[in-house]
Parts: structure tokens; C-alpha cells; sequence
């Protein structure tokens, strides 16, 4: 079929006409602290900000509107085509068999006007080679199915499954149905929630909008220490800072009004409480983020969906993925949980990603049963068995220990004869702590660094309060490198470095320091047959 024929089968076409509604809403939240100010200062009398603040929206907007009727795509002789721009035109043409990711993101107000924004991505690099903002789903389901090189179903057959089926628009029909490899329960979230600490900016809001409005007036019209009875403690409170000129005078200040044993008790009450709505909040952002998480295999790709208000649908092929990291904190551990990371081939860096990337990759299992981590694994490759007990670890040098605590130890002595000399008593304990709680710690770190060569990759392992286990493929590995620093050959050690084409979500680089100098360099010597 030519070129002409291609083109009159699918005309170029615009973007949905809601698009200008999502880009408004989108400046307004981008700029909501400047609006803000601008109205402050109208309200002053000063309507030079209010004006200025006008003439940046309005210029806003035209852009807004010139980049919706510019904006147009087309799918031609199997090329996704996108021109856009008037003075500064942008034609890219992405060739269909090179398109890895079509991502679909949608907020509560997508879902009630049945679109979202679309994200096409390739292996070739860190952004996006289009973002479509926004689509219909009808039109969405039509893309994915073109890009995705399935067309068994009509264009009917998919409007009529959006109607019928409207929360399983994000995965496009195919010949083989989804498997489910992965639901979370909403309890298993929270708990998730619980042990991390990702609620710190919804706390600090949320206490200031109390604070604001007088609740702990209304809940504690008065607080009784001894004698003395205070009717508000927010005026009591802002007393003591005021007469309070250094953080010795603000203690002295809580002991005064309030009594040793009072002041006690309510210092401790608000660390409690800070904790807890710490804890509480992180647990929200959880279920907001992570709320209805299904993990799907159909086609050879993962699809991730989640979402309590923003849901997202991310699509991750297999074979794209360069390394997973199994991570598990302290308390995970002591809980049976992990979560696991992915990173895939031009996936980004993990600093400016949307929503749907976070999720297929930094979160793409927010948290899981320790014991099912093996079965996820597979999933991704069934080549991977993880087993800890029957993966052959390769530990550190012997000397590891040693040299790790050489630092330390400096310090120690240092502290310890300043003690002496300067600092009676208190600066000689301090360095016998230094000392005995740093030999402990760097005995931990150097056990917890391990390193394996499988039959189809390698595994490293690390982290003593953060435990991270990353794992690469032979064939995913771009480069490996021996490397040996002075201090390395004085202790007869090195390094082996392993990159990949990708970098960011995981935060764990397969560089592996302190490894034993002979094992290293014939362990590089039989990387480098199997990588080439």
C-alpha cells in the first residue's frame, strides 16, 4: 500500500478537544503560589502584580491554544508521525517496531470525561518521543492497538469493550488474555504505608491547617499542671517563644509554666503524636498512589495498573528490562515484606518522570511478601531463580573489615586523646564509643556486601539498614570494567563494575568494591567471555 492510501486510512488527526481545558488547569496548578500572591496584592491595592499575573496567563493560554491546533499525529506506513509548531515546527517520525512503552495516565477528572494522557516511549532515550495530553480512551485503546501491531478487532469491537468494560481500557485487547501475576490487597498497602515515611509534606499541611483554625483550642479549652490552669494553650505557647531569646530560654520557659514532670510528659506526647501522623499520612499516600495495584503478563509485556484519584496504566516489555532490585528495609525485614525496582533500556534517570513511569519502574511492586518474590522474578524472566540459600555469594576480602574501619578508628583515637587532654571524662567515652559502635557497624556493612555469577547474570547484594539485591543479565550488559586504586593493591584488592543502558529508578549501581584482587580479576576475565 503507498504512501497516499496509508495516509487517506488514517488522516492526521488532533488531539481531544479537552486537551485546552487540562492544559489551563495544568498552568494554574503550576502557578497557583504566584496567583496567589497576585491576589494578595490586588487586595492591597497594588494591581501592578494582579496585571502582570494576567498578562503571563493570557500568554500562557495562546500558547496553549497554538500548541493544541498545531499538534498532529498519524500512523503511516508503520511510522507514528507527529508535526507540531508553527514558527519552531517539530515533524519526528518513530518507527512502530521500535516503540517500547505506551503509557496511559489518567486523574479523577480523566476518568469523568473518559481520557488521559498518553506517553510513547522508545529504548533510544531519557523523554518521552511523544505526550499526547489528552486522547480519548476510545482513541487510546485504538493507538495501542495500531503501536502495539495487533489489529484482530475492529474499531467497533474496541468502543463497544470501552463502553462495556470501562476500567479495563488501559490494556489493549489481544489474541492472548492478560494472566494475573500480581494484586494487592488495600491492607498490605497501608501496612506498607506504615513502615515507610512518605508523609511528612501531608502531615505539615494538614497541622498547619489545625493550627490555623483553632482546633486544639476547641479539643483542649484547658490543660491543668499543679496550680496553674492556661485556657489557651496556643497563646501560652507563642508567649514562651516570644519571651524565649535562645533554645535555652525556650526550655526554661516550658519548665517554668508548665512544671519538669508536665513538660516532660508533653514533650513526649508531641513526639508521639508527630510520629504517628507521620506514620498515619505515609499509609494515605500509599493507598492514594498504589490503591487497586494489579500486575499483568499478556504479549510479553507487564502492565501495572494502580490509582485511588490519579490511576495509572504502565506498560514495561520483558525483554526491555536491564536490572531488578529486590530492596528491603530494616523493618520490612523484621515484617517478611520487599519491594522490587526495575530499570529498563532508556528508561530515565528517575528525576522528571510522570506518573505512569514512576510506577512501572521506580514502584513497579511497591511491596510484596518476601516469600513471593521468587514467583515475581519469574515472571519478569523465567530464567531467575532466587533462592538466597542456593545462590553461590562470592564474599568480600577478608580484610574488608579492616580497612573499612581504618577511618574510624582514627577518629576514635583522636576523640579518645582530645578526652584526655582537652575534654575530661566526656571526650575519652566518646571516643570508646566511636570506636567499639563503629568496628560493630563496618563488621555489619562488610558482611551484607555479596556478589554471585549465575548462569544467565550476576547478583550483588548490599546495604545494612536499606538491604538491596540487584540483579543484570549478561546480554543487557553494555561494558564491565576491573579497576584498582593504590590503596586497592595495598590491601591486594579491586573493583568490578558493571554498566547497562540503563540508569535511576533503582539506585543501586553493580559496582562491587573489595573484592578479593585474584578472584577479580579472573571473574573479569570470564565476564568478559560471556558478555562478548
Amino acid at each position: 500500500m503507498d504512501n497516499t492510501s496509508q495516509e487517506s486510512l488514517d488522516p492526521p488527526r488532533y488531539l481531544h478537544p479537552l486537551s485546552l481545558f487540562f492544559e489551563i488547569a495544568r498552568m494554574v496548578r503550576g502557578n497557583l503560589i504566584p496567583t496567589i500572591a497576585a491576589l494578595v496584592s490586588a487586595r492591597s491595592g497594588g494591581w501592578i502584580g494582579l496585571n502582570i499575573g494576567f498578562g503571563i496567563f493570557g500568554i500562557g493560554l495562546a500558547i496553549a491554544i497554538v500548541r493544541y491546533f498545531t499538534f498532529r499525529y498519524q500512523i503511516a506506513d508503520g511510522e507514528l508521525i507527529i508535526h507540531q509548531g508553527i514558527f519552531d515546527r517539530l515533524h519526528r517520525t518513530v518507527p512502530v517496531s521500535r516503540i517500547q512503552n505506551i503509557d496511559l495516565s489518567q486523574n479523577i477528572f480523566h476518568r469523568l470525561l473518559r481520557v488521559g494522557e498518553v506517553r510513547v516511549e522508545t529504548a533510544s532515550g531519557k523523554k518521552p518521543e511523544a505526550v499526547m495530553r489528552v486522547v480519548a480512551l476510545t482513541e487510546f485503546v485504538r493507538l495501542k492497538d495500531e503501536l502495539s501491531g495487533n489489529s484482530q478487532k475492529s474499531a467497533a469491537e474496541q468502543v463497544l469493550a470501552v463502553k462495556d468494560k470501562p476500567e479495563t481500557v488501559t490494556t489493549a485487547e489481544s489474541a492472548e488474555s492478560p494472566r494475573l501475576i500480581l494484586e494487592l490487597p488495600t491492607r498490605l498497602i497501608a501496612l506498607a504505608g506504615l513502615l515507610s515515611n512518605r508523609g511528612e509534606v501531608i502531615a505539615g499541611i494538614a497541622i498547619g491547617l489545625l493550627w490555623q483554625y483553632k482546633v486544639a483550642d476547641k479539643w483542649f479549652p484547658s490543660i491543668r499542671f499543679g496550680e496553674v490552669e492556661y485556657g489557651d494553650n496556643r497563646e501560652t505557647a507563642r508567649a514562651i517563644v516570644a519571651d524565649s531569646d535562645s533554645v535555652k530560654g525556650l526550655f526554661q520557659g516550658v519548665r517554668d509554666n508548665y512544671g519538669l514532670l508536665g513538660s516532660m510528659a508533653f514533650l513526649a506526647l508531641g513526639l508521639i503524636t508527630l510520629f504517628a501522623l507521620l506514620r498515619v499520612f505515609s499509609a494515605l499516600w500509599y493507598i492514594f498512589k498504589f490503591y487497586g495495584y494489579r500486575l499483568e503478563l499478556q504479549d510479553d509485556s507487564l502492565h501495572v495498573k494502580c490509582g485511588l484519584l490519579t490511576q495509572v496504566s504502565a506498560t514495561i516489555p520483558r525483554g526491555r528490562v536491564q536490572l531488578i532490585s529486590v530492596q528491603r528495609s530494616w523493618l520490612a525485614r523484621r515484617c517478611g515484606l520487599a519491594s522490587i525496582r526495575i530499570e529498563t533500556a532508556g528508561g530515565g534517570d528517575g528525576k522528571s518522570q510522570d506518573a505512569a513511569t514512576s510506577v512501572g519502574r521506580k514502584w513497579f511492586v511497591p511491596v510484596i511478601h518476601a516469600r513471593d518474590v521468587p514467583r515475581i522474578l519469574a515472571a519478569i524472566d523465567q530464567r531467575i531463580e532466587y533462592d538466597d540459600s542456593t545462590i553461590l555469594w562470592q564474599p568480600l576480602s577478608r580484610h574488608t573489615a579492616k580497612r573499612m574501619f581504618r577511618p574510624i578508628l582514627i577518629a576514635s583515637v583522636l576523640l579518645f586523646s582530645l578526652g584526655l587532654f582537652v575534654l575530661p571524662y566526656w571526650g575519652w567515652l566518646s571516643g570508646v564509643i566511636v570506636g567499639v559502635l563503629g568496628w560493630l557497624y563496618v563488621q555489619k556493612k562488610s558482611k551484607s556486601r555479596r556478589y554471585a555469577r549465575t548462569e544467565w547474570g550476576a547478583i550483588y547484594r548490599s546495604g545494612t539498614w536499606l538491604q538491596k539485591c540487584s540483579m543484570t543479565f549478561f546480554e543487557k550488559i553494555q561494558s564491565a570494567a576491573f579497576h584498582q586504586s593504590p590503596f586497592d593493591r595495598r590491601w591486594a584488592m579491586a573493583t568490578i563494575a558493571f554498566d547497562t543502558a540503563s540508569a535511576g529508578p533503582a539506585d543501586h549501581r553493580m559496582r562491587i568494591h573489595c573484592l578479593d584482587s585474584e578472584f577479580a580479576s579472573s571473574e573479569f576475565e570470564r565476564l568478559q567471555r560471556e558478555i562478548h
